[in-house]
């Protein structure tokens, strides 16, 4: 779903995006003060995957709302778009954007330039053009979170292969598969990650951190990623990220896995989305994991998808080790021959 703060000049300027990603739009039409918005209103709408705002809807300054997508970001993990008609490329405000790491933004001013930034804006990897090229040094900083007294296994077992795929596009499969691999290796296993689907996302995140390269494999926090699944080594699990379910080939990747998750977002328009992926899967066994979804939804969902549904935590961190700590246990569990703090 899309939530779009628009003027009223702008207020088709998305439809086409409607129409050719079926994504619902909410539309709120006028003038807003975006800090009050995002502190009191934003939480009705925490369930949309796109944030849009008509910088012509906006009542306050440039660093006013700097301010409020700050604090937006500390809030919610949604992709903010940002429509800026006529920016100038040298502008104070693009250049804060960016830092802000606000890189969806739409500066054109013909309709047809607008459209095809909109598009790209919407896109799976979203718009390029203004994401820098080098890392900043927060960025290159690192470490994989620890926890006291973390409770380490034994895991007897050597290359299973666990495939995770996605309903639809941003289920958080790429940072389900980090997380996992990490936590993996923080409580006493080996584990390396595979991107197999056609997102790049591992080629960006190598450019912006530039991790070391060992063989075949890039070495972030200690754990090893490939982009392809030539290995340096055996491990106890290979994570292999399959994208979105469906590709033919990935599909065939995904059949063969030891262990298969298939991620899904829940809300009441992307359950049908998710109940078709998990039909796909029928004669499988498979992980059905829900991601982000609302308590008063869990029970529904076990009803009309899987009775053993897990239900998943947000993650706004790859490198996090300690997060969705039961669900790693319980996918993991036939392989681990012993427990020791």
């Amino acid at each position: 779903m899309i939530l779009y703060l628009t003027s009223n000049a702008n207020v088709n300027l998305l439809d086409k995006v409607e129409m050719e990603k079926e994504l619902p739009i909410k539309k709120l039409v006028g003038q807003f003060s975006l800090l009050p918005f995002v502190v009191k209103d934003m939480r009705h709408f925490s369930h949309v995957r796109f944030f849009v705002i008509d910088r012509n809807a906006v009542l306050e300054s440039d660093e006013q709302v700097i301010q409020a997508l700050l604090s937006f970001q500390t809030m919610y993990e949604i992709r903010i778009v940002v429509i800026a008609e006529g920016l100038p490329e040298g502008s104070p405000f693009l250049h804060q954007l960016i830092q802000a790491d606000v890189t969806n933004i739409v500066t054109a001013t013909s309709i047809e330039s607008m459209l095809e930034e909109i598009k790209e804006c919407f896109s799976e990897q979203g718009m390029q053009r203004f994401i820098p090229s080098i890392p900043s040094p927060e960025m290159e900083q690192f470490v994989p979170s620890l926890q006291a007294n973390k409770e380490k296994y034994q895991f007897a077992c050597k290359n299973i292969r666990i495939a995770i795929a996605g309903s639809d596009r941003r289920t958080g499969v790429t940072t389900t598969a980090m997380n996992l691999v990490f936590w993996i290796q923080e409580h006493g296993g080996t584990a390396c990650y595979v991107e197999a689907n056609t997102s790049k996302h591992l080629a960006h995140i190598i450019h912006l951190f530039d991790p070391e390269k060992s063989g075949n494999a890039y070495v972030m926090g200690n754990a090893d990623f490939y982009l392809t699944q030539e290995f340096n080594q055996d491990y106890n699990f290979i994570v292999i990220d399959c994208g979105v379910l469906g590709d033919p080939k990935l599909q065939e990747l995904f059949s063969h896995a030891d262990v298969r998750l298939v991620c899904g977002s829940v809300m009441p328009y992307e359950l049908p989305i998710f109940y078709r992926a998990l039909e796909r899967c029928k004669h499988l066994p498979v992980h059905a994991v829900g991601m982000f979804v609302p308590e008063n939804l869990k029970p529904y969902l076990r009803k009309m998808t899987d009775q053993n549904i897990i239900f998943g935590d947000s993650s706004h961190d790859l490198f996090d080790s300690n997060v969705n700590n039961q669900v790693h246990q319980q996918i993991l569990k036939e392989y681990i021959s012993k427990s020791f703090r």
